[in-house]
């Protein structure tokens, strides 16, 4: 599908491998940003295929491309945009209607909760042209498809003197999504950053690990690759359904393919780990690597083992491992266990998504805008670290989820203040 003006035209495709691999790949290197690599659309594309589309965009000016998307469509809670009051109305009303404010929505973005940018585009391009055409092309997909909401998702700061066009020109409503926690401090290991900790941290990190060994339990991290497909069994896939399902912002259930075929297509830039009590798989979690970002993205455990084994404690510490290991310049560590996370050392960066109703959601949206986009408040770093080694500046232009209990815990262990 393509809408060619004299200059800038985009172009939509159906599906990843019917993408120009130079034109996509001219834009998407210059990010290094692992979401918007050919590879993982192809991932969602493959194991999400019963309930998603996918339509990758590519943007020009004449004959150069200058920015790319992925449209998508998927059926979601619409509560997940919602506070918690009103979440308690919804789920009261689910008694009754079960499928209410499930809907069919189109992003601007893939639906894997990763606090990735649905729109990545050239410094040094039009940034008023792109805006206008990827609105002209979500248009042209909500139309086609009968979806009434359009989400773009999800933008920094640093984003907003472009991407602030779809509210001031595009009738967008901005709305803060969860927040990213990033550790931008680089360190050659985990003893490196062990090092760099609190006395009091330092004792109650090598408790937890300690508590690991004691309970029986052996920890393994694999890169991507048939040993991990293997090894991401349906037990895996029913720990991290565990995790998700305590989860209060919870807008896709990715399928065990999902993981799999992550570990077939990205081979050694993508991480596991598993933790086993003997032969029984007890916890695991996946990491995805781009060229200066390590992403953290979803972990599963075995709640009945937490307590005793500090399970998600030691998943964290070992993916944190993991990326400190890969050398780059920061560590999203996800969206979710924000106490938890800015005690780690971690930066809460705020993100925002824009939403436009079609139709009938149109007035509706502008009438209930206050209870269906509530501000997302920012935590602090509670501790100070002072990194062995400074953050490496490339030129480059998850969500993990606490469990509940794990505040409470966290306090205990001195974890948290």
């Amino acid at each position: 599908m393509t809408n060619e003006t004299i200059g800038f035209h985009y172009r939509i495709f159906d599906s990843a491998d019917a993408v120009p691999v130079e034109a996509w790949n001219s834009v998407q290197q210059r990010f290094g940003d692992p979401f918007c690599d050919l590879r993982f659309i192809r991932v969602v594309e493959t194991s999400m295929a019963a309930d998603t589309r996918c339509w990758p965009v590519v943007f020009y000016d004449g004959k150069r491309p200058v920015a790319i998307s992925c449209i998508s469509r998927y059926r979601v809670d619409a509560g997940v945009l919602t506070g918690a009051p009103l979440q308690k109305v919804i789920g009261w009303v689910r008694r009754v209607l079960p499928s209410f404010l499930f809907l069919k929505i189109v992003f601007a973005g893939l639906p894997v909760s990763a606090g990735q940018r649905g729109l990545v585009m050239l410094p040094d391009t039009n940034h008023q042209e792109v805006v206008r055409l990827m609105d002209d092309a979500l248009a042209t997909i909500a139309r086609r498809e009968a979806v009434g909401l359009i989400v773009i998702k999800e933008f920094e700061q640093t984003d907003s003197e472009w991407a602030d066009q779809f509210s001031r020109q595009y009738r967008y409503y901005k709305a803060d999504s969860l927040p990213m926690n990033r550790l931008e401090l680089a360190f050659d290991s985990f003893d490196d950053y062990l090092a760099a900790r609190s006395s009091r941290s330092r004792s109650s990190i090598r408790q937890s690990r300690r508590r690991l060994r004691d309970t029986g339990c052996q920890l393994i991290q694999l890169p991507g690759g048939p040993e991990a497909i293997e090894r991401f069994t349906d037990e895996a896939h029913r720990l991290y359904l565990a995790v998700l399902g305590k989860s209060h912002s919870r807008l896709e259930t990715l399928p065990a393919e999902f993981f799999r075929e992550l570990a077939r297509q990205f081979g050694d830039a993508a991480h596991f780990t598993f933790i086993y009590q003997s032969e029984r798989l007890v916890a695991v979690s996946c990491s995805l690597k781009g060229d200066d970002v390590f992403q953290m993205m979803f972990c599963g455990i075995d709640y009945s083992l937490n307590d005793q084994a500090h399970l998600y404690f030691n998943i964290m510490f070992s993916d944190l491992d993991i990326g400190f290991r890969q050398h780059v310049s920061r560590i999203n560590v996800g969206q979710n266990g924000d106490t938890f996370k800015a005690r780690l050392g971690c930066r809460q960066i705020p993100l925002s998504i824009y939403i436009k109703g079609r139709n009938l959601f149109r007035p509706l949206l502008w009438m209930f805008q206050r209870w269906f986009l509530p501000a997302a408040p920012l935590l602090a770093p509670i501790e100070t670290l002072s990194g062995k080694r400074s953050p490496q500046v490339s030129g480059k232009t998850t969500s993990t989820v606490a469990p509940p209990a794990t505040v409470a815990r966290a306090t205990v262990l001195g974890l948290l203040p």
